[in-house]
């Protein structure tokens, strides 16, 4: 066979690899638009417990930002393949290849501020209890918080005290019940209840970056690798 139907046919199955690859990137960017507008419209609820700092609805923002950034892109990298322009091809990779960067850097980040992001958690959940009272906004953010997390208080429903407050309704197991029993309520508070949940997954969240930035990396490969095949088979077409 001549070499030059060999390329063809290594082309062929590039080109039918990288459409799986955008196709999947695609997929990606719808997956992390909905997380952003589910955070948007339902976990904000009881993450924003400090109003004035509405933390979770600005990562939603963001969320949902780069899922359509991903998204678009992934239907662009579709054109770049079929059309097989290699100047095209370059370009997308260099695209994956700053995407990369930037998720290290998050990572990286998140990590070296995990303390600082822990103390702000753990404050803007102090003020609202404080505030419980007299601001509607922090009583609403601290009930769903408490009756979706089952949690009370912030280390345990012992922190009401503190604030001169009795235990509300929404630390309750069951409805209804009667929140001076400590056996009816929820007694670990929510800042341990969230922070225990993110250090036992935290295996779990490095397993998953590593798979999101191996996906890019294998993207990139394939897209320089698809660039190189068409520059390749194009000079054997001219021989």
């Amino acid at each position: 066979m001549p070499a030059r139907f060999q390329s063809g046919w290594t082309l062929a199955f590039m080109k039918i690899l990288l459409v799986v690859f955008d196709f999947a990137l695609w997929v990606f960017g719808c997956a992390v638009l909905a997380v952003g507008i589910w955070m948007k419209f339902e976990v904000h609820k009881f993450i924003d417990i400090n109003p004035s700092n509405p933390v979770a609805s600005h990562v939603a923002i963001f969320f949902m930002s780069v899922g359509v950034a991903i998204a678009l892109v992934g239907l662009m990298s579709c054109y770049c393949t079929l059309s097989g322009n290699p100047i095209l091809l370059y370009l997308y990779s260099a695209f994956l290849g700053v995407v990369l960067v930037v998720q290290i850097s998050i990572g990286i980040a998140a990590f070296a501020y995990q303390d600082a992001i822990k103390v702000s958690f753990k404050n803007g959940l102090k003020n609202s209890m404080r505030n419980y009272r007299n601001v509607e906004a922090n009583r609403d953010a601290v009930d769903t918080m408490q009756a979706t997390l089952k949690c009370c208080g912030v280390e345990s429903y012992e922190d009401w005290k503190d604030y001169g407050l009795l235990v509300p309704n929404s630390c309750c197991k069951v409805q209804n019940c009667n929140p001076k029993n400590p056996t009816m309520i929820n007694e670990v508070g929510c800042y341990t209840t969230v922070v225990t949940f993110i250090s036992s997954s935290g295996k779990l969240i490095g397993i998953i970056c590593l798979a999101v930035a191996g996906f890019h990396i294998l993207g990139l490969i394939l897209t320089c690798m698809l660039a190189n095949c068409i520059n390749k088979w194009k000079y054997e077409t001219i021989l």
